[in-house]
């Protein structure tokens, strides 16, 4: 039997990629179903406990009470707030598509459902003529995007959407993630799902509020949120 799991995807960079991946692994917790996760690649990583720790991977696994060591969720850790191929050239560090794609296989291996996380946006660079769209190619696994809610997604998610859609991928639904409060007089808010749904006939899998500050964020807080905020049918169906 194959692996099963997804691929969480960024309309862009500070998309909500992470919350959204968090989210995902939480409510399938909660379900019964021990879902893993992995995020093969990190850029704008700091000094932690066993050497460079990404921030993004710190957070889900606090949120989401992960016991693995933080340097095997995330297996290529880079400094530089760059794209993972900018970031590699500049720590001498060399990249490859086949090395990437071997750690996810790894990975899902050991899972009954894996959650693998994205970087950047869905075509940054992850290695010498090879982007994330290439990695999710490789791992053919359906695929989560993670987007902004207010004004802009529309053309990103949808652009994003026919990306993945292009490469002969399955999006099982996109998420709104909400990364800073809510702007009140953003009028497009309540309409962007909508259109998106109408134009691309992509599931709407809703949308996760503002939490707080990252490093006031609960996994109590998250779990409630999935629970009241999200549909993971789609999810389900994966299965």
């Amino acid at each position: 039997m194959s692996p099963k799991g997804v691929v969480v995807v960024g309309t862009d960079t500070d998309a909500g990629k992470t919350m959204v991946s968090a989210a995902l692994v939480a409510g399938l917790r909660d379900a019964g179903i021990p879902a893993g996760y992995l995020k093969p690649l990190a850029s704008e990583c700091a000094p932690g406990p066993g050497g460079q720790v990404s921030p993004d991977v710190a957070l889900l696994h606090r949120l989401v009470g992960l016991k693995e060591p933080l340097h095997t969720l995330n297996p290529v850790c880079l400094r530089a707030p760059l794209s993972p191929l900018a970031a590699a050239r500049e720590e001498g560090v060399e990249l490859s598509l086949a090395a990437s794609a071997a750690s996810c296989r790894e990975f899902m291996a050991g899972q009954e459902f894996g959650v693998i996380e994205g970087v950047g946006g869905l075509l940054v660079p992850i290695a010498p003529g090879a982007t994330f769209r290439d990695l999710a190619v490789e791992l053919s696994l359906p695929v989560v995007v993670a987007a902004r809610p207010g004004l802009g997604t529309i053309n990103h998610t949808l652009l994003t959407i026919q990306a993945l859609k292009g490469a002969g991928l399955a999006v099982v639904g996109f998420i709104f993630s909400h990364t800073q409060p809510a702007d009140p007089d953003d009028p497009s808010i309540k309409q962007n799902h909508a259109l998106i749904v109408e134009y691309s006939g992509t599931p709407f899998m809703g949308a996760l509020p503002y939490l707080g500050p990252r490093d006031q964020i609960t996994g109590q807080a998250l779990n409630q949120a999935v629970r009241e905020h999200l549909d993971l049918t789609p999810i389900m169906a994966v299965r």
